[in-house]
């Protein structure tokens, strides 16, 4: 059974026969869960980590780790035969990692035995590509991302026709059970010449689609436009948006940081571009969405834009603020950093209108001008951590003042994305556009002090390498392998994924056919095909904008699809992220339930659910203003249950 709480693990996990019988059932757990006691700090059924740093909005925080101990290496897998640019995901007892040699491995979490082996195509190799860092081939580079609720992982694929001499990308699935190949769809943009491309960003996924961007090579060869793709994962044609340059510019603008497009509650999509690309003794002065964040929607329609105060001036200086990717904050901001050295607080409402940022500072401080920020941040109680070529970076953020202040600087070699788990900060040694990383460090949050400071088995390739964290372990790229370091003690261990659980993945998830579902199943049973014979009705919300009256009531609209006779079930909303209250330190920070309530509604109906919020929840709340939270709906039938997680954004 995994970490949780015993009343919640009943819910989860119930299938009575008969309306009123499961009606029952479903209060009894509800009003056990909300008034029985404390929940667990763990808003999860199982180990998850399952997009680049956790979560759409990439905040880099583990709060499963909660028993910390002193850390100690676990095991080192077998050589994978290819070097690892991305993160390792996690969900349940296994740890999933995908090579350029375009090789997608099934590992166990405990031990790093390989599962399953699944090959994605064949890569390029390294001197067929016009230019670059990556050797010896170029496979999958963008960190892959697992959606729960289908079971699925998904992949970018770099892959060669050897008869042809060309390149192509290709968005592979895999079902994460079996290993059976689910998915695959072409996904280079229009007009593109797919040799000069390179999809570096980690994938993300918004309304059933999975989201990703391209950029060039190093060094920029070739001619081509950063490009933003969102793809069906129910197959079918993607959709583009397309950096288009501004005279005497050609191309550029790639969409390239390591962390990749961030999602927010409502779906909006956020991803910043670099700088255009121009001939050799001239220069840009027409603004083109280059060197900039963009605002799109699933339909890959451009709703919104900033661009920095410094445009003009990072345009004709590589000064590129798409090293980085976007990071979602509490109160409606966001947060973004870039080779110029600066950190933005940016507010989403805003984007429309092409506003300035609220507030900026310097935050980096390089040898030479550029060598700001790369990979991705991470945030976790009021503290923005941003990797810095000079050594991490930890920002108090101020969301009434919309202000950050450094609180403190880490050492200089500790240089890349860091993520938060078991009480501290994880962060790779690293080099400049080197990578060869051999250190990996867990510093106090509060001072940045090492606490722990572990050479690695095997030197890290990626640039830009960033751990995981999930089920009291570390997860580290070491080269061809994986590397687990032992963080926090688990009650006990989890269990397999092939039970469909509270789902991590933080994306916005709409109603897809049924046939894509898979209803919970006993611990071990392994899912024979794709398509099931008696799927569970399956409710959603209606919106997943929420507001909360005065005396905390929020009315939530559950809908039930056509022809599933009725769906009956519970509805939770919970933080995304581990919060305090009142008095609380960082240290006491939890993953904060604010309301829930059941439903009995009529296929083809909607009806309105009134929750009420808890005192905690009305606080925080009433603190800040808006608020990121997740709605887990778990229906209950003769067949079993099936629980759907949406992102929701609560407003006073």
């Amino acid at each position: 059974m995994p970490r949780m709480d015993a009343r919640r693990a009943a819910c989860a996990c119930i299938a009575v026969p008969g309306r009123v019988a499961v009606a029952a059932a479903l209060l009894g757990c509800l009003l056990s869960g909300l008034l029985g006691g404390p929940m667990t700090k763990s808003a999860y059924a199982e180990p998850a980590w399952t997009t680049y740093h956790r979560d759409a909005a990439r905040s880099g925080v583990d709060p499963e780790a909660s028993n910390p101990i002193t850390p100690t290496l676990s095991w080192q897998s077998p050589d994978l035969g290819a070097p690892i640019w991305s993160q390792p995901l996690i969900l349940g007892s296994r740890v999933y990692v995908a090579t350029v040699g375009d090789e997608i491995y099934a590992l166990e979490a405990s031990t790093g035995k390989i599962i399953w082996e699944k090959s994605a195509g064949i890569p390029v190799p390294a001197e067929d590509v016009l230019c670059g860092d990556i050797e010896p081939t170029v496979g999958i580079v963008g960190t892959p991302v697992i959606d729960v609720s289908t079971n699925t992982l998904y992949a970018v694929a770099d892959v060669w026709d050897a008869g042809t001499q060309e390149a192509h990308h290709v968005l592979q699935g895999y079902d994460l059970t079996s290993g059976e190949h689910v998915l695959s769809t072409p996904v280079d943009p229009p007009g593109a010449v797919p040799k000069t491309l390179l999809e570096r960003p980690a994938l993300n996924i918004d309304e059933g689609k999975i989201v990703f961007g391209f950029g060039g090579n190093a060094g920029d060869c070739g001619v081509y436009s950063g490009a933003v793709v969102a793809a069906p994962e129910a197959g079918g044609p993607p959709s583009f948006w397309q950096y288009s340059p501004a005279s005497p510019a050609y191309g550029g603008g790639a969409v390239w940081g390591p962390s990749g497009p961030a999602v927010d509650a409502e779906g909006h999509i956020y991803v910043t571009t670099g700088n255009p690309n121009f001939p050799k003794g001239e220069g840009i002065a027409t603004y083109d969405d280059s060197d900039s964040i963009v605002e799109l929607n699933s339909s890959m329609s451009l709703i919104g834009n900033f661009e920095p105060e410094s445009w003009l001036f990072d345009s004709n200086h590589d000064g590129d603020l798409s090293s980085s990717g976007p990071e979602l904050l509490p109160g409606g901001l966001m947060f973004q950093a870039g080779k110029n050295e600066m950190g933005y607080l940016i507010d989403e409402a805003t984007m429309g209108t092409g506003a300035p940022a609220v507030f900026s500072q310097k935050v980096c401080k390089g040898k030479v001008e550029g060598e700001g920020s790369f990979g991705g941040d991470a945030y976790s109680a009021g503290t923005i951590y941003v990797p810095c070529e000079d050594g991490i970076r930890a920002l108090t953020y101020n969301q009434v003042a919309r202000t950050f202040s450094l609180l403190w600087h880490g050492p200089a070699e500790a240089t890349g994305p860091p993520i938060v788990a078991g009480g501290l900060v994880w962060v790779l040694s690293g080099k400049f556009l080197e990578g060869e990383g051999t250190k990996l460090y867990g510093l106090d949050p509060s001072t940045g002090v090492p606490r722990f400071a572990e050479t690695l088995p095997s030197p890290v390739v990626d640039h830009f390498g960033s751990p995981s964290a999930a089920g009291g372990r570390v997860f580290v790229a070491t080269g061809s392998s994986v590397t687990a370091y032992q963080i926090a003690d688990l009650a006990t261990p989890p269990n397999p994924p092939t039970v469909v659980s509270e789902q991590p993945s933080l994306a916005p998830v709409t109603t897809p056919a049924p046939s894509t579902l898979v209803p919970n199943t006993p611990s071990g049973q392994v899912r024979g095909s794709r398509e099931q014979k008696s799927p569970v009705a399956d409710a959603t919300l209606a919106s997943t904008s929420l507001t909360s009256g005065r005396s905390g009531t929020v009315n939530v609209r559950i809908r039930c699809p056509g022809g599933q006779g009725r769906c009956i079930g519970t509805v939770t909303l919970r933080t995304l992220r581990a919060v305090t209250v009142g008095k609380q330190s960082g240290k006491n920070a939890t993953i904060l339930t604010l309301a829930g309530g059941s439903f009995d509604v009529a296929g083809g109906r909607e009806i309105t659910v009134k929750l009420r919020l808890l005192a905690e929840a009305r606080e925080l709340l009433a603190r800040d203003r808006v608020l990121r939270a997740s709605a887990t709906i778990v229906t209950q039938g003769d067949g079993g249950s099936m629980q759907r997680r949406m992102l929701v954004k609560l407003r006073q």
